[in-house]
C-alpha cells in the first residue's frame, strides 16, 4: 500500500495539525494566564506547549518517513504555504465575511493576507540566497551583526568565526537597524 494513500498517513496529518494547533493555543493561554497574574499556570502552559510541539515534530517526522525537509525544501514549502494562504484562502475568507456583512473580520482577513504574502516573498528571497550562496556573503560590502554577542563587522562576507565570542558564521545576520 502506498503510504501517502493510507489512512495511517491521514491520521498522522490530523495528529500533526492538532498538536501544532494545541501548541499555539497553549502559548496564547500562557500569556493570558500571566496577564491575569497566574505566573505558575503560565509556566505550566509553556511546558505543555513545548510537549505538544514535540508531539507535532514526531508526527511530522513520520509524515516525512523519518526525515525533515532540508532548509531549501523547507523554504520552498513555507513559501508555497504562505502564498497559498495569502492569495487563496484568506482572500476567499475575506470575500465570504464581506458577503455575510462582517466587514471588520473581512478587513482582518485581508490584512493578514498581506502579511502572509510578505512572509511568502521573504521565504522566496531566503531560498534564492541559499541557492546562490548569498546567506553569509553579498556582492557588495555590508554590515553584519553577531546575534550572540552583538559584534558588528563590515565586509562582503560575515566572518567564519566571530572574533569576539567565537560563535560560528551561522550566528551572523545582516545589520539592518533603521531607526
Amino acid at each position: 500500500m502506498d503510504f501517502e494513500e493510507s489512512r495511517t498517513y491521514t491520521n498522522l496529518a490530523i495528529a500533526f495539525n492538532a498538536e501544532a494547533i494545541a501548541s499555539t493555543r497553549d502559548r496564547i493561554f500562557a500569556d493570558v494566564a500571566r496577564q491575569e497574574g497566574y505566573m505558575e499556570i503560565g509556566n505550566i502552559y509553556d511546558v505543555t506547549a513545548r510537549n505538544n510541539m514535540e508531539h507535532a515534530r514526531i508526527w511530522l517526522r513520520q509524515l516525512n518517513q523519518g526525515n525533515f525537509p532540508n532548509t531549501e525544501e523547507a523554504l520552498l514549502q513555507s513559501r508555497d504555504n504562505e502564498l497559498n494562504l495569502a492569495n487563496n484562502q484568506y482572500q476567499d475568507f475575506a470575500r465570504v465575511a464581506r458577503e455575510e456583512g462582517f466587514m471588520d473580520i473581512a478587513a482582518l482577513f485581508a490584512g493578514v493576507a498581506n502579511i502572509e504574502y510578505h512572509q511568502g516573498t521573504r521565504f522566496s528571497r531566503l531560498f534564492e540566497n541559499v541557492v546562490q550562496n548569498e546567506v553569509f556573503c553579498k556582492p557588495v560590502e555590508t554590515l553584519w551583526i553577531c546575534m550572540q554577542c552583538g559584534n558588528i563587522m563590515s565586509g562582503e562576507c560575515a566572518p567564519l568565526i566571530c572574533p569576539v565570542c567565537n560563535f560560528p558564521q551561522g550566528y551572523y545576520r545582516l545589520y539592518d537597524e533603521n531607526f
